[in-house]
């Protein structure tokens, strides 16, 4: 019996899972790209990229930041039959936080070359840009440059070497951010004023567990109520280094990015008073 050899494929060869399923290998194999990057690597039409992004996107398999293109939480290890999440774990410290300081208080997560926020406990006026579930660049502001202070050196040097998207006046260049990620490896924290909203301030710190940065915790105001950050980084210090302590080791591993801290104090620093 004659079959139709050529049913489901597109021109060139490939079917349209194919085709999918090949973008999707091109964009986990090096953590973040453009349409352009692909269209050229895979040699396909720009249109039949930006239609199958669209797509992927949609089913949550990838999550565009600017104008890159990271692999989405769909390619990451769900297995675990704990049920605990660290959003369950964390939600206690964060709401003790926002009593503690009065301020916003914030749960983010490293997903690949971008920051997750997993939570947050909103507490006054001003326009806070983490929400739950948005992706951000690893260098918005210190809800998220602990994450990439401590993340591998592959993720540091791609995110270094990539195009830093000036949010503000006040957003670092390539310089400047460098810099930065050196003072929180070694001081183990973070203060960022107006690098991603105007006129608001953040202090983060790394939530290390089993010499991995898990998380990090931060709270997020209006810049004349940060004025001063030693009380609030005294109670996320407090809060980081009692989270890393009840945090079940066997937590989802989507949660839990790959790579060791980097070598120097930071790794201390989250549990230091």
């Amino acid at each position: 019996m004659a079959t139709d050899r050529g049913a489901g494929r597109m021109p060139g060869g490939l079917s349209s899972l194919d085709r999918g399923l090949r973008m999707l290998t091109f964009v986990q194999d090096r953590g973040q790209v453009d349409a352009a990057e692909i269209s050229a690597g895979l040699d396909m039409p720009l249109s039949t990229v930006y239609r199958y992004v669209q797509r992927l996107k949609h089913s949550g398999f990838l999550v565009q930041v600017g104008d890159r293109l990271l692999p989405g939480e769909r390619l990451t290890d769900r297995a675990s039959d704990h049920p605990d999440h660290l959003v369950d774990v964390a939600r206690p410290f964060l709401l003790r936080l926002r009593e503690a300081t009065g301020l916003t208080s914030a749960l983010s997560v490293r997903v690949h070359s971008a920051a997750l926020c997993l939570d947050s406990r909103r507490s006054g006026p001003g326009s806070v840009a983490f929400h739950p579930g948005e992706v951000h660049t690893l260098y918005s502001g210190a809800s998220a440059t602990p994450l990439l202070a401590l993340a591998p050196a592959a993720v540091r040097r791609q995110v270094l070497e990539g195009r830093l998207h000036r949010y503000t006046a006040t957003t670092p260049d390539v310089s400047g951010l460098r810099h930065e990620l050196g003072l929180i490896r070694r001081q183990g924290y973070h203060v960022t004023r107006g690098w991603l909203t105007p006129g608001m301030s953040a202090v983060g710190v790394p939530v290390v567990v089993g010499g991995r940065c898990l998380c990090a915790l931060s709270v997020v105001a209006a810049e004349n109520r940060l004025a001063d950050p030693a009380v609030a980084l005294k109670e996320l210090r407090r809060a980081a280094g009692e989270l890393a302590a009840r945090v079940p080791r066997d937590l989802p591993a989507a949660w839990i990015p790959p790579g060791p801290v980097p070598e120097g104090d930071a790794r201390r620093a989250p549990h230091a008073e």
